[in-house]
């Protein structure tokens, strides 16, 4: 895949568990690409919390849209929901003395484990919609 350039769009229906297809597609790519296992894992899993996150909180019928892009050093994954935004900046850190005594309760949690796992965050949000966009790098590392 040297210099090759990959787009896909996979649409969602808003039902918990579907998110499992744009992962499995996302494993397979990734793992081909030359990305370590773990570093597939964290890919994965980055995904599937902004997937179910876009599910979750969305209050439209609308589709999920996932837009995949996979370039030689690089994938960027956008999940694309039409629910009512929120403000990013306003989600405060975790507590995670209260989430072992209470478990999670109230949302952010996601954001900050979706900004651990992949190299780069970035998240547009109105009240037409949100996109969460993740980048991850291959490093010399990975391959």
């Amino acid at each position: 895949m040297a210099d090759t350039f990959i787009k896909m769009q996979i649409s969602i229906p808003p039902i918990e568990g579907v998110e499992d297809i744009p992962v499995a597609a996302v494993e397979a790519l990734a793992a081909k690409m030359g990305f370590s296992p773990d570093r597939v894992q964290d890919i994965a899993q980055a995904l599937t919390e902004a997937c179910v996150n876009a599910i979750i909180y969305s209050d439209s019928d609308a589709d999920v849209e996932i837009v995949i892009l996979a370039c030689q050093n690089s994938l960027i994954l956008e999940v694309r929901d039409k629910g009512p935004g929120f403000e990013p900046d306003a989600v405060p850190p975790p507590n995670f003395e209260l989430i072992s005594e209470m478990g999670v309760k109230n949302g952010g949690f996601g954001i900050h484990m979706i900004k651990a796992l992949v190299d780069k965050l970035e998240i547009e949000s109105s009240n037409k919609g949100t996109v969460v966009r993740m980048s991850t790098f291959l490093s010399k590392a990975d391959n």
